[in-house]
């Protein structure tokens, strides 16, 4: 079987993220669903925190519904940088303890 052309590592990581970002768009979409069936169901149900009530299911489908589209943004940007070649752990603050030093500026 000839090797395939698109399995470099760049390719690897735009299709991984690019996955991660439909698993968490279902997943936020699972969700968004469950708390809009409820809401339907329960319209009674409510919050309550230091003394003031709110309505239960609205807040928590609007918050995942939220969430689920950041990560998805945020998972779909860092593709869309890979995909351009950029390396994403290029700058990361954290190194190796195998990493040589970086050499001394001189003046």
């Amino acid at each position: 079987m000839p090797p395939r052309t698109d399995d470099s590592p760049d390719m690897t990581a735009v299709r991984l993220l690019k996955g991660a970002a439909l698993v968490f768009a279902t997943l936020g979409a699972g969700m968004a669903a469950w708390g809009l069936d409820k809401w339907i169901r329960y319209p009674e149900a409510r919050a309550s925190q230091f003394g003031v009530e709110a309505p239960l299911w609205p807040a928590f489908t609007l918050f995942i519904v939220l969430a689920a589209t950041v990560g998805v943004r945020l998972l779909w940007i860092a593709a869309g940088r890979a995909e351009d070649g950029e390396d994403l752990f290029a700058r990361r603050h954290r190194r190796r303890r195998s990493d040589p030093p970086p050499p001394p500026e001189s003046e």
